[in-house]
Order: C-alpha cells, then structure tokens, then sequence
C-alpha cells in the first residue's frame, strides 16, 4: 500500500514537473516581451505629447504645410487645380483625394495648419490600431499585438513623419486596410471583402500612386489562393482607376496626368538618396528590420500569408525613394510591414520553443532598440521658433500685394494670399523646357512682388531668377525659421536696388 502511494506520488511530482517546464522557459520570453512593450508605451506617449504641442503651433513647420491647404481650398471653391504651365501660380502635382478632405476641413474650421496635422496624427494612430489588430488576429497574443502597433508610432526619426505628411498617411491608412480585410476573409465567402477593399485600394491610389504596390500586395495574394477571384479583383481595381483618369483628364483639359504624373514621375532617380534614406531607415530600426526579414522568410517557406506578399511589395515601394524630392515618409508603407511582421515574430510560440537563445537575443536588441527611441523624440517648437516665425508673418502681414515665396506656403496661404510659384518642381520645370522662367522673371523686373521670402534651395537653381531677385530686390531681414527638419535661413527682400554683397546669396 505504501509502496503504491510512493509511486503514485512520484508520477504526481514527475506530471507536476513537466507542466511547470514550459511555463518556466516562457518566463524569460514573457518577462522581456513585456518589458519591450513598456518601453515602447513610454516613446509613443512622448510621441503623441509632441504632436499635440506641434498641432497647435500656427506657423510653418513641414516645408508642405499650406500646400495642400491652398489646393484643397481651390478645390473645393470650384477652383482648377490642374493647368498649363504658362501662369505664375503653379498646379497641384499629387492626385486629388487628400487636398479634397483638406479642403472640406478648410471650409469647416477655416485657414489654418492644425487640421491637416490632427487629422495625420489620427490616421497614424489609426494604422497604430491596425497593426495591432492584425497581429492579434493572426497570433491571438496581446503582448505582441501591443509592441507591433507602439512600434508605428515610437521613434521619433520615422513618427514625425506621420505628422507632417499626413498625404503618406492617409494612402497607408487605406491601403493597409483594404489588405486586413482581405486576409481575414473566408477563400469561399469573401465576396463584400474583396469589394470593400477594391474602394478602398481606388481610394488609395487617388490619394497617392504609390499605393499601387498595396493593390497588387491583394491581386496577387488572391491570385495564388483563388485565381478567378484575384483576376476579377484586378480588372476592376483597373477598370475604376481608368474610369476615374478619364473624368479627371476630361474636365481638367487634359492637363491631370500631365500635372499629376509626368510632372512627378520625371524627377531624376539618385542611387545616393535612396541609399542615404535607407541607411537612416536602417539605423532607426536595427533590430525590427532584421526581425521582421526573417519572418518574412518564414512565412515563405512554411506558408505565403498575404503579409509576406505585403512585406516584398512595400520593400519594392521603397525603392522610389530615390527618386528626387523624396524623403523618409516613402518607407511608410515598409514601415507599417515591418512593425506587422516583428509582431508576427515576437507572438510566435513554436520558434521560441526551437530556438529560446536566438529569440531571446533578437527581443534584448529590440529593447535596446526601443531605448534609443527614447533618446530621439519628434522634434517639437519652441519659444524661439515662435518668435522667429512671428516676425516672418509680420512681414508678410504689413505688405499687401502679391509676395513670393520659396518653400513656406502657409506663410502666404495663411495671410490670404496666392501661391505665386510651388518651387521644389520649378528647376526641373525649367530644365525640361515645361516652364519658362521669363514669366516670373518679368513680374520680378516689373518689381509686381511687394515681398520675396527667398532660401536659394530651389531658386538659387536657376541662374537667371535668381540674378533677377537680387538685382531689384534687398534685403532687409535675414530669419533662421524653424522647421521639424531643423532651422532653414530665409532672405526677406523688399523691392529696391540690392548692394553687390547680396548677390552672393
């Protein structure tokens, strides 16, 4: 009887023990998965309590802000936005859903800059969400969920740019929707998915062109689950897209795909900004990328989800950063793919069980990643960018009349003025023979600009403006204004013969 006793007892302490194993190799996984999510809550709170100091601030801060708003403002007036290039006032080279929502804003709340930045703010968090939700949905672990979406949002080198271009945003937003949708739909039942996600695809692409690569992340995906179902998807996302560029071409004169695609599209592609951009991608993310590559890799082996689809369309979407003019926020949609699939692997059970060394490893160079985002928050104005800022409207403000100026729209937008030229296209404009410069040059001549707030960025590009501005134009105040990319000086000239030194400029 003892002796039975003992030995069931034994087998009670062996079965205890083996069911407490797992649960006592998990601990270190547990343990520094939520330590990874703490750190990450930290970076996004000081995230968002930037933004919202930036959202208040009046004055320029993204070298886009007032654009869209002047377009939209157009737009929604009843206004063309999409012209020749024989006017001084440039048009609108983007398509036209998001200077539309900012247009409608405009007509609600009035001139203003803080709209635009609250409503990417919102459409940043909302992808936030949306990762989380489809890293829940796919691995059914909260924790992992939590670090994929904090990781949109807490370094501060790649969040601010969901503040300041809320257009990247915005294509993002419906982009990565329109794909969730799809890979949550049942193969034999997803018909209303798929046609959601169609509008939504379309809705994308006239937000931004760059969303083609979220389409053919779902044609694709569908054209390997269920062929008919993925060519019917792309004929119609094609058939709607080209229905639309008709409309669009018919009654802006033909001048939309001119102003919208080829104006952009023919901006010379540098190997080296797409090498610089992605270094700084790079370094921002040193441990998530690595992390994310390899579930991707993962997943092709063992099983094609439509995020490894996602993950290899968004990598190619990036390439487009080295066309010029472009920035870090073209690695948005690669961003929102890597955050998805590091939250795919920090929830993968089975690997750390194969693998509890490496997977350990990879999660304490995610938290050392995750400290380094609390070294470099967004950056936020000060008192000294407000008063810089200040005495630039002031000037703009004492002036009536057309004014010139070069980057810094909201100045002139804000103070009910027209936005005589858009000059990050210009020298390309002049350099393809699209534009000529003898039109602004003329108004410069005739001295026609009470003001020119000038930085020689993009006008000191031609040679012949800018002999043109400095030979009637001097200069009377010289104003470091802050921007979110740090300080920028600006030349503020009136009209009037200017000494010989200012022609260095």
């Amino acid at each position: 009887m003892d002796q039975r006793n003992e030995s069931g007892s034994a087998r009670r302490v062996g079965q205890k023990a083996v069911t407490t194993r797992p649960c006592a190799a998990a601990a270190p996984r547990k343990y520094l998965t939520l330590l990874l999510c703490g750190f990450l809550s930290v970076a996004s709170s000081w995230f968002i309590v930037r933004a919202l100091r930036t959202i208040s601030y009046p004055y320029e801060w993204s070298t886009m802000d007032g654009y869209f708003l002047y377009y939209g403002s157009r737009l929604v007036n009843g206004l063309p936005i999409y012209f020749s290039y024989e006017l001084l006032s440039m048009p609108f080279e983007y398509v036209p859903v998001y200077p539309a929502i900012i247009g409608i804003l405009a007509k609600l709340f009035g001139l203003g800059v803080w709209y635009e930045r609250a409503f990417s703010l919102a459409c940043s968090l909302a992808v936030a969400a949306l990762i989380g939700r489809v890293v829940f949905k796919t691995n059914r672990n909260l924790p992992s969920a939590f670090c994929a979406g904090l990781l949109f949002l807490a370094p501060g080198p790649l969040a601010v740019w969901h503040l300041v271009r809320g257009i990247d945003a915005l294509a993002a937003l419906l982009g990565l929707a329109a794909i969730a949708l799809v890979a949550g739909a049942n193969p034999d039942r997803m018909t209303w998915r798929v046609f959601v996600a169609a509008v939504l695809l379309v809705l994308a692409f006239y937000t931004k062109q760059t969303a083609l690569f979220a389409a053919a992340t779902v044609i694709a995906y569908l054209l390997s689950q269920r062929f008919r179902c993925g060519i019917v998807t792309g004929g119609a996302f094609a058939v709607a897209c080209g229905l639309l560029f008709l409309l669009l071409q018919s009654i802006t004169g033909g001048w939309f795909y001119e102003n919208a695609f080829v104006t952009t599209s023919s901006n010379p592609f540098l190997l080296s900004l797409l090498m610089q951009l992605l270094r700084d991608f790079c370094l921002v993310l040193f441990a998530a990328i690595p992390v994310a590559a390899a579930q991707a890799l993962r997943s092709v082996k063992r099983a094609n989800t439509i995020w490894t689809y996602y993950f290899i369309f968004a990598l190619l979407a990036a390439l487009l950063a080295g066309k010029m003019g472009a920035a870090l926020s073209y690695f948005i949609p690669l961003f929102t793919a890597v955050c998805i699939n590091t939250g795919l692997w920090l929830g993968d059970t089975a690997l750390y069980e194969r693998r509890p060394r490496v997977f350990v490893a990879s999660l304490v160079l995610l938290i050392i990643q995750a400290l380094a985002f609390l070294r470099n928050p967004i950056p936020a104005p000060n008192e000294e960018d407000y008063q810089k800022a200040r005495s630039v409207d002031a000037y703009i403000k004492e002036r009536p009349g057309p004014i010139l100026t070069e980057r810094i729209d909201s100045f002139a937008v804000l103070n009910g003025r027209e936005l005589s030229v858009e000059a990050v296209q210009l020298p390309f404009l002049v350099a393809r023979r699209k534009y000529d410069p003898i039109h602004l040059i003329n108004t410069i001549e005739r001295k026609e600009f009470s003001l020119i707030i000038y930085s020689g960025v993009y006008f000191g590009g031609i040679p012949a403006l800018k002999h043109a501005i400095f030979e009637n134009y001097r200069e009377i105040d010289r104003v470091p204004i802050g921007l979110f990319v740090g300080p920028m000086t600006f030349s503020v000239l009136a009209p009037g013969s200017a000494p010989l030194q200012t022609m260095s400029h």
